[in-house]
């Protein structure tokens, strides 16, 4: 907690509650690290997993609709070392749908620039090429992408540098049609960075590792920096 708790307290002043006459506006995401072979899951456990989404998310949720009209669509940040097609195959068919969003979720370990760069590029193009998935630029057509770092380490933030390996992902992630990264709050882990609850922009630092815990307000943001997109992290 050491990592967080004085940023809760010094902002606690800046924290209330909306007035009873305020309209207040609720974005509800839910970044799931959707993992069909956790926990060692054998080819057709993973397969029945993924069959039962497909298949009763739309029977719980097609009756409710959000301000324009959809339903709410789950977003599965799909780890790129499980890729099966037939997996993506189901997920593809619930988006088009309209019930979900499919992402990219990493994990790796020991792992370079350049390997970094190619799971990335390639997995994406898998995505949007195979399987119809993804966002695209409104303007230029490039294919983007949202991220979640397996196990919390971006950007080489264990202090022990394991389960990743790249000090320079944001600026990787950025150049690869990354929008946002999803990945925190994680605490309890020793990833948790000091800046919590916070939309923000963060930038690489050069030979540095954890470049997001220094933060940019988006409407100050440097033009190398790519949006961090936190969950709520707080005391109960």
């Amino acid at each position: 907690m050491h990592r967080w708790l004085p940023t809760y307290v010094l902002e606690w002043s800046k924290r209330r509650l909306p007035r009873s006459d305020e309209e207040v506006h609720v974005i509800l995401c839910i970044a799931d690290h959707y993992e069909p072979k956790a926990d060692g899951a054998d080819a057709a456990t993973a397969l029945a997993r993924v069959k039962t989404w497909a298949a009763r998310y739309p029977e719980q949720f097609a009756k409710f609709k959000d301000s324009d009209g959809r339903p709410p669509r789950y977003s599965f940040f799909y780890p790129e070392e499980e890729y099966e097609p037939e997996y993506l195959d189901l997920l593809a068919e619930l988006c088009r749908a309209r019930f979900g969003e499919v992402e990219l979720h990493l994990h790796h370990d020991n792992d370079t620039a350049d390997g970094f760069r190619d799971k990335l590029s390639r997995f994406r193009d898998i995505l949007a090429n195979r399987h119809g998935l993804l966002s695209r630029h409104r303007e230029t057509g490039a294919i983007m992408y949202g991220f979640i770092h397996g196990n919390w380490a971006l950007c080489n933030s264990l202090p022990d540098g394991q389960l990743c390996g790249v000090n320079n992902e944001l600026a990787i992630l950025l150049e690869t049609g990354c929008y946002a990264d999803f990945t925190f709050p994680s605490s309890p882990n020793i990833t948790q960075p000091a800046v919590i609850n916070r939309i923000y922009a963060a930038c690489d630092r050069p030979g540095e590792p954890a470049s997001h815990e220094t933060a940019y307000p988006l409407d100050a943001a440097p033009p190398n920096a790519i949006v961090c997109i936190q969950g709520p992290l707080m005391l109960d």
